[in-house]
């Protein structure tokens, strides 16, 4: 029997690309645990943006959006591998091939730092599971739709420019035993 959920999902914020503001993984959780069946929570807290090695999913939604991450991600490989000459078979992930998914693939490649590509990827992944969600009001799948949300956002909210300059430096300097300014005062 499909479970529907009018309360929990009256009582979700609601959610868009550009949100600033939104719930904690827990708080998520919480709001789900009292409100969902055991078997359903259960399956919401396995839920990840990255697909399972072998998809097991029992959910048509989760199935779908575990095929077409996989499928996105084994294109990445293929581009990665034909850049450096090596062969993408050992590396892509076993599965139904997504269509469509080269040219999206391509345009993130093509970016001109690996930030711009990250947003295309996360935008092309919002718009997916937007289209996803039709149909799916109240029930399971709006649920993994939002979660999904939720984990792109969270992602998208800690990558920033200092975190990542910080980073840098830090690799850099472990690599090369100067900061990056010393570097940049020696040249």
């Amino acid at each position: 029997m499909l479970n529907h959920y009018y309360y929990t999902v009256a009582s979700l914020p609601l959610l868009s690309y550009d949100s600033e503001k939104f719930m904690s993984e827990k708080e998520f959780l919480v709001c789900c645990e009292s409100t969902v069946t055991e078997k359903d929570f259960q399956l919401l807290k396995r839920i990840s943006l990255v697909p399972p090695s072998r998809d097991e999913s029992t959910h048509p939604v989760l199935a779908k959006w575990n095929s077409w991450e996989r499928g996105l991600r084994n294109e990445l490989v293929k581009m990665r591998a034909g850049r450096k000459g090596v062969d993408s078979d050992k590396y892509i992930a076993p599965g139904v091939m997504e269509t469509d998914l080269q040219n999206l693939a391509r345009d993130a490649f093509g970016s001109a730092t690996p930030i711009e590509a990250e947003r295309v990827l996360e935008r092309a992944r919002w718009t997916y599971l937007d289209n996803l969600e039709a149909g799916h009001y109240f029930d399971l799948g709006k649920l993994i739709v939002y979660y999904l949300k939720l984990q792109l956002l969270w992602r998208k909210s800690n990558i920033n420019k200092e975190k990542g300059r910080s980073n840098f430096e830090e690799i850099y300097s472990a690599i090369t035993g100067k900061s990056v300014l010393q570097k940049n005062r020696s040249d």
